[in-house]
């Protein structure tokens, strides 16, 4: 992994750390270390740990391998959620999409179903052909004519690629940018009528080309999603292109003079709630 792209990393972790929460539902896969190889994957999707000697560990999904066509993968979180969709959520992550001199494509997507697995590849992005209850934040890097022109993003639902709304982000190659990864998040406000229906909203965030938005109204009621388990992943494919599509976290590990000033620390805390248990 690029330095560069490390200190982003923790840069913006550290920055959605230290920011108000948006929701008391939902899972922060930027702000907090996940372990990506705990996760159930199909298709062509990999995980990967790393500690390499550099002060960080990192774990990496890796969707769909760079330089190799054709791939299709998926990575879910093994637990499954109890959504209110009367309440706010929020889920955030970081991704990035290594440099290629090939066709840019298809892309990824983040999505939220009733189960878990791999929709259809290429510009199906993983997600086509998913289960109905089900619905997605896909950053779309590949168009045909009368699409949305790539990259773009789309919400998507039902295990349909086609868009319930989109934006077209003029990014073009830019996308795929080797040393800064993107942050990535998907929101959603309710409407308040207590009707299980509201506005969802994706973004992504990237250090020196900015901000991006997609929203769209979703009824989860009429996606069956309301009182199941809901699971929460991510999609992606490549189709005729050979883009890679990654998914990261790190988290720094502590030196051991490190380790002996957090135990330090610790006990001089454990010292101080005796002596005030004493009075």
């Amino acid at each position: 992994m690029h330095l560069a792209r490390l200190l982003t990393t923790l840069a913006l972790s550290a920055g959605l750390a230290a920011a108000p929460a948006h929701a008391d539902q939902g899972v922060s896969l930027a702000s907090g270390y996940t372990d990506f190889t705990s996760w159930t994957l199909y298709g062509s999707a990999t995980a990967q740990n790393d500690t390499p000697g550099n002060g960080f560990t990192y774990s990496n999904l890796i969707l769909t391998q760079s330089g190799t066509g054709g791939q299709g993968g998926a990575g879910f979180a093994p637990t499954a959620l109890a959504l209110d969709f009367n309440q706010a959520f929020s889920f955030d992550f970081h991704f990035f999409i290594p440099v290629s001199q090939d066709l840019r494509g298809d892309g990824l997507t983040f999505t939220l179903t009733s189960a878990a697995g791999l929709g259809g590849a290429g510009s199906g992005l993983g997600y086509e052909g998913m289960s109905s209850a089900s619905v997605a934040f896909a950053i779309d890097t590949f168009h045909f004519d009368g699409e949305p022109v790539s990259p773009s993003l789309q919400i998507l639902s039902g295990g349909s690629v086609t868009p319930l709304a989109f934006t077209e982000t003029g990014l073009g190659d830019a996308i795929r940018d080797p040393d800064f990864q993107w942050t990535a998040a998907l929101h959603y406000t309710p409407s308040g009528q207590d009707d299980n229906a509201g506005l969802l909203t994706g973004t992504i965030d990237h250090l020196n080309l900015g901000s991006f938005a997609v929203s769209a109204q979703v009824s989860f009621a009429d996606l069956g999603l309301v009182g199941v388990p809901v699971f929460y992943g991510f999609t992606a494919a490549n189709g005729a292109a050979t883009d890679g599509h990654f998914v990261t976290s790190a988290v720094a590990v502590p030196e051991p003079g490190s380790w002996a000033m957090i135990l330090g620390g610790l006990g001089w805390l454990a010292l101080l709630a005796r002596r005030r248990t004493r009075r």
